[in-house]
């Protein structure tokens, strides 16, 4: 029992170092899942097909956003390492090396969302409204995809060399301005015309462009220590480069199997209808405003392990630091789990949705509220020490193997052969996280995941 309870006893030190860390990470994603959540109170305004349309558009957009989130996230695993040897140089080139490989990803999904919307949606659902509202949205919003690269290369290397306050400042403007423009758009105030998803869709890209020129001036004009000449960023050789996929590889692997399972959970969803769809849209969105909490004391803990092995500290030593964040995580997952218990029941509220809906999403609300410890102690092991020790193969297998030879197989095959429900469904899919705990607690008790890559 006292070894228990002192894995949650705390030096100030280590709470001062990892709060410093994840609250503005903790605070860049608050925004960003609160204006996805305006975002949706806006659209729910318009009707069901429109909360189902646009939520189908976004999960063409996850799978860019992380591709781009691999893409930087191996750049930074390297480059955290680096921070701690304290040598900026190797940093500044390897962030150019994630310019180039994301720019080009980029590109290739820009083009597709502008010039092949309906093939997207269509391979979702087959109610040719909600393609046609989808195609609409995905086809205006793709040019936001270019401004979203630039600022999320800034923001990981910010985050690689302990900076977060920045990338959380970007984030609270865009959500401001996204807030006021799509109120603007959607609804067609001065003197406009109500454009609806449209509207939706142009004042996130007007957003994301306003974000990207604030940390352009906070990098350029304001000298940020990030700050690259052209040459700096583009003085690697293919000794770097090698390097540099080797590590980001997994990472693109891991999180294209998430990816690649989320939208199977989607297909999932659109078996049962378009209210499914809309369910699922509403609870998942208000979920992220609770999940980022575990998402930002993860970055925070990849950050610490990659700065801890770079500048040379012990296994023992990095282990403890892991556990500590590990622990910590959990109990963080409990508090903001009895909040989210606490505040469901007033959500569905905001939505203009039948009755039916309404308590189908506050019952999947509940059970997410209650697994949510166990999400934030899956996510310390992956996210915090498997990525930030180097050990990004394994959180790959942990992660493919708990969606895709669990979760995905059973829903699927409990929708087609037992006529399930929305509820029960979802209830299924969360056996992923069961997974993801049987396959990380004895990786993180082993130690094999603290690597040095630099």
């Amino acid at each position: 029992m006292n070894r228990i309870l002192s894995l949650f006893k705390y030096d100030k030190l280590f709470i001062k170092n990892l709060l410093i860390l994840s609250l503005p990470l903790i605070g860049q994603n608050l925004v960003t899942s609160s204006l996805n959540l305006l975002d949706n109170i806006m659209i729910g305004h318009l009707g069901v097909n429109e909360i189902a349309a646009v939520g189908l558009a976004n999960q063409y957009y996850l799978v860019f956003f992380l591709t781009m989130t691999a893409v930087c996230v191996g750049g930074s695993v390297l480059m955290s390492q680096f921070w701690g040897k304290k040598e900026l140089h190797n940093i500044k080139k390897f962030s150019g090396i994630a310019y180039i490989i994301s720019i080009l990803v980029t590109l290739i999904f820009t083009t597709i969302a502008l010039f092949f919307p309906q093939i997207i949606i269509k391979s979702f659902i087959n109610n040719d409204n909600v393609v046609e509202i989808g195609s609409s949205y995905l086809r205006t919003v793709a040019p936001s995809y270019i401004f979203t690269c630039l600022s999320f290369n800034f923001c990981a290397t910010m985050r690689s060399v302990g900076e977060t306050a920045t990338p959380m400042k970007g984030s609270i403007i865009g959500f401001l301005f996204n807030g006021i423009l799509n109120y603007i758009f959607i609804f067609g105030k001065l003197g406009l015309e109500p454009m609806g998803v449209v509207g939706a869709a142009l004042g996130t890209t007007f957003s994301r462009f306003i974000e990207l020129l604030y940390l352009t001036y906070m990098v350029y004009i304001k000298n940020h220590i990030i700050k690259a000449r052209f040459e700096e960023l583009f003085s690697f050789d293919s000794y770097d480069v090698k390097l540099f996929i080797k590590t980001a590889t997994p990472v693109v692997i891991n999180d294209f199997i998430w990816v690649s399972g989320v939208t199977a959970y989607s297909k999932s969803y659109s078996l049962l209808g378009a209210d499914a769809i809309a369910t699922m849209q509403i609870a998942g969105i208000t979920n992220n405003l609770f999940h980022i909490f575990g998402i930002g004391l993860g970055v925070a803990s990849s950050i610490i392990i990659g700065h801890s092995i770079g500048a040379g500290e012990s296994i023992h030593q990095v282990f403890e630091k892991g556990k500590k964040m590990a622990s910590f995580s959990f109990l963080v997952g409990i508090v903001v789990g009895i909040l989210f218990f606490i505040t469901s029941p007033l959500i569905p509220l905001f939505f203009n949705v039948s009755t039916e809906i309404k308590e189908n999403i506050l019952i999947i609300l509940k059970i997410m509220a209650f697994i949510l410890p166990f999400r934030f102690l899956g996510m310390s092991f992956i996210i915090g020490s498997f990525r930030g020790g180097g050990d990004v193969l394994y959180a790959t297998i942990a992660e493919g193997v708990s969606m895709w030879f669990l979760a995905i197989p059973i829903g699927f095959l409990s929708v087609h052969f037992f006529n399930i429900d929305i509820k029960v469904l979802y209830l299924l899919i969360c056996l992923e996280e069961i997974g993801r705990l049987l396959f990380g607690f004895p990786r993180f008790i082993s130690r094999r995941w603290i690597k040095a890559l630099v």
